[in-house]
């Protein structure tokens, strides 16, 4: 099957910073299935401690795996709320 655009999905934890963490869970935006691409994502984190975060960023190029597939590295600083701000990252999906 040869599909024209594809998303990827992502989650995991902020950074603990001040006394806490957030958890987060987003699907990209649909991006075309060329390489290089990247993808926009966007969501909320978790409410914890009174509080959540909305990010919005994107991925980073196209890593290929050796089997033919592909994954993308992201790195994001959340909106800041009640004072502070936490770092997402980590690895999508593969596709």
């Amino acid at each position: 099957m040869n599909r024209q655009y594809h998303s990827h999905s992502l989650c995991g934890s902020t950074t603990y910073d001040y006394g806490h963490l957030h958890h987060y869970g987003a699907v990209t935006e649909l991006a075309p299935s060329v390489i290089p691409h990247t993808h926009k994502f966007y969501g909320d984190t978790s409410y914890n401690d009174g509080h959540s975060h909305p990010y919005y960023s994107e991925t980073g190029p196209a890593i290929l795996t050796k089997d033919g597939r592909h994954y993308h590295e992201y790195c994001a600083k959340v909106q800041y709320a009640d004072n502070h701000t936490h770092y997402i990252y980590g690895y999508t999906s593969t596709d």
